[in-house]
């Protein structure tokens, strides 16, 4: 005859079945969407320091505590100014380079096609010069050589960060801007070869003369006026000479209130002599006498 069964052991079976139950559901089924994991990651999404954003972050911070007026010490503050000085510097040419690609980015198709006109014009005139022997067509060849070349110099070394000016405009040439009609034997550079050329040709022209270095310096050169650099700086000394008088005037304040409160010596001396307490109570003697004052 089979005994009986323990009621602990039937519960440890049925607890044994429910977990099995609850894996199994729990279990990816085809078609379902998954369970959503919590990321590894947990720095994702803080700032790196020296990063663009944590700069202007930091900068900001600093210029609070400046307007705030807050009592620094002289030594915390020089730093401060300095910091942010540094980082305004820093924002600033974040900013330009950003500026920079994008107006590169902007002009690149016109200069690049220019390029190529101007070169290929170059390369017809040496053509040109080779298979002629008269003197004054040579003559006229190489002045129209010099500005083929020119233009090709002009297009690659034009300030990256201006508005590009064009050497050939469609309207200068009596094209309509969507694909006018064009001879074979005349190209748009041959075209606009002696047409008027921008202000920044002949500059480009001069350093061309010089050489490879001053090409450079007016490809890179930024806007004529005070450079951001300069701004910013200029920015900062001023809010640290604005926060310094804040926190002069909030001292003489606290110092004239606690001086202001004290007598003077001579007061005091004029006080006891006249027959009062130096705290300034009136003496018993010089009373008018009170209500429950006896007679």
């Amino acid at each position: 005859m089979s005994s009986k069964r323990k009621f602990s052991d039937f519960n440890a079976d049925a607890s044994g079945q429910g977990e099995k139950g609850k894996s199994r559901t729990r279990e990816h089924t085809p078609g379902s969407r998954p369970p959503k994991q919590k990321s590894k990651n947990p720095k994702k999404g803080k700032v790196k320091e020296g990063n663009i954003n944590w700069l202007k972050k930091r900068a900001r911070t600093i210029e609070r505590r400046f307007r705030a007026g807050q009592h620094l010490p002289a030594n915390v503050q020089n730093d401060m100014e300095r910091e942010l000085a540094h980082h305004r510097q820093k924002i600033s040419e974040a900013e330009d380079d950003k500026h920079r690609k994008s107006m590169i980015k902007k002009y690149h198709m016109v200069r690049f096609f220019e390029r190529k006109k101007a070169d290929r014009l170059a390369k017809q005139i040496r053509k040109q010069l080779d298979n002629t022997a008269d003197e004054e067509e040579i003559k006229k060849l190489k002045a129209d050589l010099h500005i083929a070349e020119i233009d090709g110099i002009y297009a690659r070394n034009f300030p990256y960060r201006e508005r590009y000016t064009s050497l050939y405009p469609v309207a200068s040439l009596g094209l309509s801007a969507h694909g006018g009609e064009k001879s074979d034997d005349t190209s748009t550079a041959a075209k606009a070869l002696h047409s008027q050329r921008p202000p920044m040709w002949k500059t480009i022209e001069e350093a061309a003369k010089k050489g490879e270095k001053a090409l450079v310096e007016i490809r890179e050169r930024r806007p004529a006026g005070t450079s951001k650099a300069k701004q910013t700086q200029e920015s900062a000394s001023k809010d640290s000479s604005a926060a310094t008088p804040n926190q002069f005037k909030k001292n003489s304040k606290f110092a004239s209130d606690s001086t202001g409160s004290r007598p003077s010596k001579e007061k005091r001396k004029a006080r006891i002599s006249r027959g009062a307490d130096p705290s300034g109570s009136i003496s018993g003697d010089e009373s008018d006498g009170g209500f429950f004052e006896a007679n």
